[in-house]
């Protein structure tokens, strides 16, 4: 039996100050970290995060139990946002943010923490940073239907904004990267499960100094994701949008995880078992169309 812990951010999260940014965005932290609010010093990141928030509203995504959660931003002190965020010891970086557990009842499963050295000035973001700063709140998203497997979990947070909200054809680099891909640098679903279980996952990147969008396990699980939601398009001649509902309802009325829940997947979306287990045909299908549009 495991140690007890007392849960640290809890007891942050229970002495801080909310305020109410917007009728969809609300944000927590504490006395000290108001006065940098007050001074301004966060301005360009609340109004970036508004306009990502905005972004997945017009989506029209609709939750379970008929559910309109409120986005969360947990603003955590930067000298122990490690400690307070559980954030992985692999990322060498003097500050970060994360999904973590909300304990907000009127929002997401999940809020997004952020250390307050990343929310301070923040400067006017390139088509990379806005990718991966919707990620984030992509898992919010997902969080509400699932929060089972890095592979989708992953896959998802990327394809909401590269595919779904269509940032991909503005994201020259990313384009261009995918179309370069080998067999080889492509893993299954079955590898990335793999990956997953032996704590593996961030497994190294193609380009160095890039965001995650260019690590190979969040490429892989990325054309995994992207392949299931044009394969739900061309089924029920869905929009992306519609495809992006159905395999999030998929993938919340399964009740299996790992292996189990691929095989659930491909009986909703009358695909081949083995195949979207341990094959790649899917993947390099999408790669195939991206390089036959250019």
């Amino acid at each position: 039996m495991g140690q007890y812990q007392i849960d640290k951010l809890k007891e942050y999260i229970d002495e801080t100050e909310l305020l109410i940014i917007s009728k969809d965005l609300r944000i927590r932290l504490s006395k000290e970290l108001l006065i940098k609010y007050n001074e301004g010093l966060y301005n360009n990141s609340i109004l970036q995060m508004i306009d990502y928030i905005n972004q997945i509203k017009k989506l029209g995504i609709k939750y379970p139990a008929n559910a309109d959660p409120i986005f969360y931003v947990y603003v955590v002190p930067t000298d122990n946002f490690r400690e307070l965020l559980h954030f992985p010891s692999h990322r060498n970086t003097s500050g970060g943010g994360k999904p973590v557990t909300s304990y907000d009842l009127d929002g997401f499963n999940s809020a997004y923490g952020e250390s307050s050295n990343l929310m301070e000035n923040k400067k006017e973001p390139n088509v990379m940073m806005i990718v991966n700063n919707i990620h984030e709140f992509a898992h919010l998203v997902h969080g509400m239907f699932y929060n089972r497997d890095n592979l989708l979990s992953e896959g998802f947070a990327e394809a909401l904004p590269l595919y779904t909200m269509n940032y991909e054809n503005t994201f020259d680099e990313h384009r261009a990267m995918l179309k370069t891909l080998t067999n080889d640098q492509i893993m299954t679903a079955q590898e990335l499960i793999e990956l997953a279980e032996n704590n593996n996952f961030n497994n190294g990147a193609i380009l160095p100094n890039k965001s995650c969008s260019f690590d190979f396990s969040y490429i892989s699980s990325y054309l995994f994701v992207r392949g299931c939601l044009e394969t739900i398009e061309n089924k029920y001649s869905f929009t992306k949008i519609e495809a992006t509902q159905k395999f999030l309802e998929i993938v919340h009325q399964s009740n299996c995880s790992h292996q189990w829940l691929i095989y659930d997947i491909a009986n909703a979306i009358e695909m081949n078992q083995e195949e979207l287990l341990s094959g790649k045909e899917m993947q390099l299908n999408v790669i195939k169309k991206l390089k036959s549009r250019e």
